[in-house]
């Protein structure tokens, strides 16, 4: 009985001991004051407060010196660095180890963190169900500016999916143009987020004469001819980013929740009609 006394008194030491010294990370939030005037900042800032509701932040300027002394004050464990030119000023310092990336597109050879490319698998398999009769989805994006990670994955359903890609800005067009002339109305395209403004006016006007569909990761183009557009959650990265506090090493992770825009017209135009349970997925709807 002493002995089994004893090893309940030992456990309640250790456990006591534990709880004592153990403490959650110091997670400091850093962004630019510019920042702020893109909505997406306030959304993944909140996003990363929820699950660390104890999360300090820092806004900061150009003076890189400044910032280094915030950090040390801060007592910073774990920092989420927002956008790119504060991600590469923190990455420059001591602390380039404790940084998670957020709010910027880059791969896991770069950075560690989430960066803003979406998914092609989960991206297709939601469009799977918001495009039941396309059978093959493309993606055209220049190699050095990807919107659309792309993993070839085999698909139960007949569905499938196809990248093309150009090596420069000129090169991609030239690419899309060609996809263009081979593709048909079961066919779906997912245009360059980049697609400079005057050959994306041509594109759209191609893709309506040809009642073609166009998708794309840029949600300006949804009011110049996309069908579809798919951007990240704001609020699902923030939630994601505060997950990753936790974890011990570099980690790099794709946008795990996507938003879908419809544009009414250019479904009207391509005779397409949605359930009332379709449309509803739908984040926005235009007209």
């Amino acid at each position: 009985m002493r002995k089994e006394i004893c090893k309940i008194l030992k456990a309640s030491i250790f456990f006591i001991s534990c709880s004592t010294f153990a403490k959650d990370p110091q997670v400091v939030i850093v962004y630019s004051a510019d920042g702020l005037a893109n909505p997406a900042y306030a959304q993944v800032i909140a996003g990363i407060e929820k699950i660390n509701s104890n999360a300090q932040r820092i806004e900061t300027t150009n003076d890189n010196n400044n910032l280094l002394s915030l950090l040390d004050a801060a007592h910073a464990d774990r920092i989420i660095a927002l956008g790119k030119g504060i991600v590469d000023t923190i990455y420059k310092t001591e602390y380039r180890e404790r940084t998670l990336a957020g709010l910027m597109y880059f791969n896991q050879s770069e950075y560690t963190g989430v960066g803003l490319a979406l998914d092609n698998r989960i991206l297709v398999e939601h469009l799977s169900r918001l495009l039941p009769t396309v059978k093959r989805f493309f993606i055209v994006q220049q190699a050095h500016f990807q919107t659309i990670d792309y993993v070839p994955s085999n698909l139960k359903s007949s569905t499938t999916i196809e990248l093309r890609e150009g090596v420069d800005s000129l090169d991609t067009i030239r690419v899309l143009g060609r996809l263009l002339d081979e593709v048909s109305a079961s066919d779906a395209v997912f245009i360059p987020a980049n697609l400079p403004k005057n050959i994306l006016y041509e594109v759209s006007k191609v893709a309506w004469d040809k009642r073609l569909i166009l998708l794309s990761t840029n949600l300006s183009h949804l009011e110049n001819g996309a069908l579809i557009a798919a951007y990240p959650d704001d609020f699902a990265l923030g939630e994601q980013l505060g997950r990753l506090v936790g974890h011990p090493g570099p980690v790099y992770e794709n946008i795990r929740v996507i938003k879908f825009a419809l544009n009414r017209r250019v479904a009207q135009h391509l005779s397409l009609e949605f359930s009332p349970v379709v449309l509803e997925s739908f984040a926005l709807k235009i007209k």
